[in-house]
């Protein structure tokens, strides 16, 4: 295991643009951004090495382009590296929030793929792992697919959005569902997960995961 230590901030289910009611004082322009400031104060009072969204950044996909630019942007200004995935709510379908430009102009690392992809960071020290959800139901499964852990010299982190299930039975009819087993046979240093908005344990005997929860409401 490599000893290069890398702190990652890890949230979810954002859902900027979702119509949360602002207070009264503070320039919070059409959407509260409260959520977006806090991000980046934590990641500056903790020296975050990379910063992690695991969907539902946006709350829908009808927000306006000068909106998505503003919230991108300034991901991309936190001077560090900054990984998103698509979530239920802005899933990456045809009618995405990520494909405008505001996504490229801003620098910011959006997994598009959704057989899922690698990204190598901090000259490969760190392997992350995640898969753009194409669409919201039984059918797809954030974890699997993955491909073998790389070299033990680097860190191993994997991102979904998903429900947690105990256990594999079809009866639950949730969608993206995600499987203790599942977490297990990634073999990752950390899971990050996105969908659950209460902050929730989910690791298993040997990898280490957890549902961020929700940063407002």
């Amino acid at each position: 295991m490599t000893t290069r230590p890398i702190r990652l901030l890890h949230t979810s289910d954002v859902h900027l643009g979702g119509g949360f009611r602002a207070p009264e004082e503070g320039d919070h322009h059409d959407h509260c951004l409260c959520p977006l400031v806090v991000i980046e104060q934590q990641v500056a009072a903790h020296a975050v090495d990379l910063m992690l969204v695991v969907g539902d950044l946006f709350d829908h996909q009808r927000v306006k382009d000068d909106f998505v630019d503003e919230v991108l942007g300034r991901l991309g200004r936190l001077g560090i590296p900054c990984v998103v995935i698509a979530g239920n709510h802005d899933v990456h379908d045809a009618r995405t929030v990520y494909q405008r430009e505001a996504t490229e102009r801003s620098g910011v690392i959006f997994i598009d793929d959704p057989d899922g992809a690698t990204v190598k960071l901090f000259d490969g020290a760190l392997h992350l792992w995640g898969r753009s959800m194409p669409i919201h139901d039984r059918s797809f499964r954030p974890l699997r697919g993955l491909p073998p852990r790389p070299d033990d010299e680097a860190w191993w982190v994997v991102l979904g959005h998903g429900h947690l299930e105990p256990v594999e039975d079809e009866r639950y009819g949730r969608s993206s569902p995600v499987s203790p087993a599942d977490i297990e046979a990634t073999g990752a240093d950390y899971v990050a997960l996105g969908h659950w908005h209460v902050r929730t344990d989910a690791s298993t005997d040997n990898v280490v995961a957890w549902y961020s929860g929700a940063p407002y409401g």
